[in-house]
């Protein structure tokens, strides 16, 4: 099996670009399609190196979202990985990365870490988490339904935490008028964005 040394960024691109669909709907192709775009625009707007690298994280952060528990569990399990608290909704973001590495002999330690963080958020966030964190919530169908969208995304390619603030701000609402569980990484993402930018002001 190949691996990722052997091809470039825009190899697996264009690889992805065919394979990703034979995993998700339609919709979710969209929404992948929307992320990936906002990821490499936030990496040009906030200078990271290789925005290329950045499309290809949001090309491949949901390859997982709409496989069966079972598949994520054989995942985890192969791989030893412990999800033990992780919900359900957030099992993709943890077996993305194992399923592209088994399956297709892709791995790259930056884009694992950045997928696997795409959806609770992280105790030690990098700049690449980032930037896929902030274009997941902004490429997401609830952002697009909201005339305010425009606004966010320029804020956010000012002010990446902006982005990241507004994910965690609304992942929380949305599960607490749900009465779940969150994520004490879900709550330390909120709060570090949010004294983020109030420093930032």
């Amino acid at each position: 099996m190949e691996e990722f040394k052997i091809k470039s960024i825009e190899e697996w691109i264009q690889f992805f670009k065919v394979e990703v669909p034979k995993h998700v709907t339609e919709t979710r192709w969209e929404h992948i399609l929307r992320v990936a775009n906002l990821a490499e625009s936030l990496a040009v707007s906030h200078s990271y190196p290789n925005p290329k690298k950045a499309y290809l994280a949001g090309l491949c952060h949901d390859i997982t979202k709409q496989k069966k528990k079972e598949i994520h569990e054989e995942l985890f399990s192969e791989y030893s990985l412990d999800v033990t608290g992780v919900p359900f909704q957030a099992y993709h973001a943890y077996s993305a990365p194992l399923f592209l590495k088994k399956n297709f002999g892709f791995y790259d330690l930056e884009i694992q870490s950045a997928i696997q963080n795409h959806t609770l958020g992280n105790l030690k966030p990098v700049f690449f988490d980032q930037i896929l964190y902030a274009a997941d919530f902004l490429g997401s169908d609830y952002c697009q339904r909201l005339s305010e969208l425009k606004e966010w995304i320029q804020k956010t390619k000012e002010n990446l935490y902006f982005g990241i603030f507004m994910k965690a701000f609304q992942t929380i609402s949305f599960l607490m008028e749900k009465k779940e569980s969150i994520h004490p990484h879900t709550f330390y993402t909120y709060n570090n964005a949010q004294q983020s930018l109030k420093e930032m002001n």
